[in-house]
């Protein structure tokens, strides 16, 4: 049996941190090989959870046999243009595993309860083709027109001030665009409420390019480069393969799970308390990668004024529902990636995604897999209905607009309570503010969305650079 002061000192750590989610682990692995002058860092990852991962999660199910079907419940790609997430996985040994989608088509969006694909050429809100726009069901002719004279559309007044998402759109490209394309589309990637989004936050280079040209659409075709790389990618296990392989590489001494932290206090001259049920610990540095109400909530003793301005971070829940069906029991077989609805459809699910068209090996040839989501900022209830309540909105607004006959053969639906960041006007503003307040508290470090990191590439990138910090504060704490 261990003597009191050998268990105190395994209780003392030089780093904790608090979530497993992607950053949490990300850092981890930064500061593994990481030497000290008594050997490798002590650390902890504690995770409330009994997995590690965060909103990162791929399952399997069965249609023809149990597992033959991927679902992923969050994340299901990494973006080509932020290379964090993609250089991780090929020092990891995953760059064979990397995949790219089936073909480059894009999404439809729903509009008086038919889908319309987006013409060519379109960049998230910016034709940037004409006869393409031109020949779209999705507009009307004046809407059509409208976003053409785009180039003449007067520049902002304040250039320096954060705007919403739809006074920039209407501003730049009309009401129109806004309504049928920002909208759904935005409000469904952040599960949001696009008229509250900071544009400079989610549109940033559609910004940057009116301040730079004067016009988006101008600046677009001055800007442009043709790229033979996909805009995203993933892994072909699911991307839940790169948390297996992350976590392989971390000691299992390192990882505390279903150890929720309770309580977080600092200790003179530096240092913090970790109070959990499972006892407590003490650690020179602290990083918090949970999101932001989770941190507050931990902080709200020990450093009322920080907690207070994490308070000021939105969150919304949403829930993933992956419906696997028949291919031969869909109508309208889909040619693209998938669809967003406006808020003002009569839908439940807010978008879709053809996982099994998206990318291979996700499902046998004979069925396919739709990836939904509900929820957000517009529908907070939806996070706590039943699971057979979810699953049947979903399977309705899908017989409706593609044309499923007959029930699913397999789910699996997933909730995520307070985890998607969402970026309002002023964001930037509040995330510098915080970031202030962190720097009063020693040892104290924020990661992922706690700090407004978004997407997979964000979040990997958010927990290196803090890792990196700590490594060069223990370096010179060392060399005094």
């Amino acid at each position: 049996m261990a003597s009191p002061r050998q268990n105190h000192e395994q209780r003392r750590l030089d780093v904790a941190i608090i979530g497993g989610g992607i950053s949490g682990l990300a850092a981890a692995y930064r500061l593994r090989a990481r030497q000290g002058p008594g050997g490798p860092l002590s650390l902890r990852v504690f995770e409330a959870c009994d997995r590690l991962g965060g909103t990162i999660q791929t399952e399997r199910v069965g249609a023809e046999v149990p597992g033959d079907c991927m679902c992923e419940a969050g994340a299901d790609s990494m973006i080509t243009s932020k290379p964090a997430a993609i250089e991780l996985c090929r020092e990891l040994g995953l760059g064979d595993a990397l995949v790219e989608p089936r073909s480059r088509e894009g999404f439809s969006v729903v509009h008086e309860q038919q889908l319309h694909p987006l013409p060519r050429g379109f960049q998230l809100i910016a034709p940037t083709e004409r006869w393409p726009l031109l020949r779209s069901s999705l507009f009307s002719w004046p809407g059509k027109l409208r976003m053409l004279r785009e180039p003449h559309a007067p520049a902002s007044d304040d250039p320096g001030a954060d705007e919403s998402v739809e006074s920039f759109v209407v501003r730049r490209f009309g009401r129109e665009a806004f309504e049928r394309v920002a909208e759904p589309v935005l409000g469904g990637l952040f599960v949001a409420d696009a008229t509250q989004l900071s544009a400079a936050r989610t549109l940033g280079p559609f910004a940057e390019l009116e301040h730079r040209f004067g016009s988006v659409l101008r600046g677009l075709r001055d800007s442009s480069r043709a790229s033979s790389s996909p805009a995203q990618v993933s892994l072909k296990d699911g991307l839940g393969s790169l948390v297996e392989r992350l976590s392989e590489q971390l000691p299992s001494s390192w990882i505390e799970l279903g150890c929720g932290v309770e309580k977080l206090w600092p200790l003179p001259p530096g240092g913090w308390r970790i109070e959990t049920a499972r006892g407590n610990w003490e650690a020179h540095k602290l990083l918090l990668a949970c999101p932001a109400p989770k941190c507050s909530a931990l902080l709200s003793g020990a450093a009322p004024t920080l907690a207070s301005t994490l308070s000021e971070l939105r969150f919304a829940s949403c829930v993933t529902v992956n419906l696997v069906y028949r291919r031969a029991r869909v109508v309208r077989l889909p040619n693209d990636f998938g669809f967003f609805v406006p808020r003002t459809e009569p839908n439940h699910i807010l978008a879709a995604t053809y996982a099994s068209e998206k990318f291979a090996a996700r499902a046998p040839g004979d069925y396919i897999v739709v990836r939904t989501f509900q929820g957000g900022a517009l529908d907070r209830a939806a996070v706590d209905l039943d699971d057979e309540t979810l699953i049947e909105r979903a399977h309705a607004d899908l017989a409706r607009l593609i044309g499923v006959s007959g029930p699913p053969r397999a789910s699996s639906l997933t909730r995520f309570r307070e985890a998607i960041p969402q970026f309002e006007i002023g964001h930037a503003a509040r995330v510098a503010r915080l970031e202030r307040q962190v720097e009063k508290h020693q040892g104290l470090y924020l990661a992922g969305s706690a700090l407004g990191a978004y997407g997979l590439a964000d979040c990997v990138a958010s927990g290196e650079a803090v890792a990196a910090t700590i490594c060069a504060e223990l370096d010179g704490r060392e060399s005094r």
